[in-house]
């Protein structure tokens, strides 16, 4: 029977003033705030990761110079490049990686987490076998006979500030290089805010 109980009324089927669903316009906003809040979750994940990386690489530094105190204390003098390189049936040997691997013993050692060629040497850009290994490194090694003349540097004594590693694989992420001394102390320069390897000008 019409209009008896048990029954609705078509117009009764809604109820006044609901709605079934978001509008365009709820919607966009509603991404737009996804979107917004997945970016700020990025970027710190991303900057924690390079602050994480650069922490690996000042380790890295920290055991590099180690090293060179060490091979210093068994021969007597600085490591240093041999000049030409040796070339042998195994490779190319007189890479200073090379020279301190016995201190070292993992090459892992060598490589910043940030180089974006790990396989590729920073100075002499190309990957440097021995071996049947490559012995590539991401950070260049600052004494050299020309290096120490331009710095007026004779040794020994050996001059506590005296430059032993450079990275620059943090220019981009960071804005920063690091520099590693004899003394031990690892400096982050910020690019372009120092005018050479001895002074770091503010």
């Amino acid at each position: 029977m019409e209009g008896g109980v048990g029954t609705v009324k078509p117009e009764n089927w809604e109820v006044k003033g609901m709605r079934k669903g978001m509008t365009l316009v709820e919607l966009l906003i509603v991404i737009g705030i996804i979107v917004v809040l997945a970016g700020l979750t990025f970027s710190v994940i991303l900057q924690a990761r390079r602050r994480g990386q650069l922490a690996a690489c000042i380790s890295n530094l920290k055991q590099l110079v180690l090293a060179v105190h060490a091979y210093e204390n068994d021969w007597g003098n600085l490591p240093m490049r041999y000049d030409p390189i040796h070339e042998t049936p195994e490779g190319e040997f007189g890479f200073v990686t090379q020279l301190l691997y016995p201190y070292v013993k993992d090459r892992r050692v060598y490589i910043c987490p940030s180089d974006p060629t790990p396989e590729t040497d920073s100075l002499w850009d190309r990957p440097i076998f021995w071996r049947g290994e490559n012995w590539a490194t991401s950070y260049e090694y600052y004494v050299t006979p020309w290096n120490l003349k331009r710095e007026g540097i004779s040794i020994p004594p050996v001059p506590p500030h005296l430059v032993l590693f450079l990275c620059f694989n943090h220019t981009k992420s960071l804005n920063v290089d690091l520099i590693s001394r004899y003394d031990g102390t690892i400096e982050i320069a910020p690019v372009g805010r120092y005018k050479n390897l001895g002074v770091i000008t503010e």
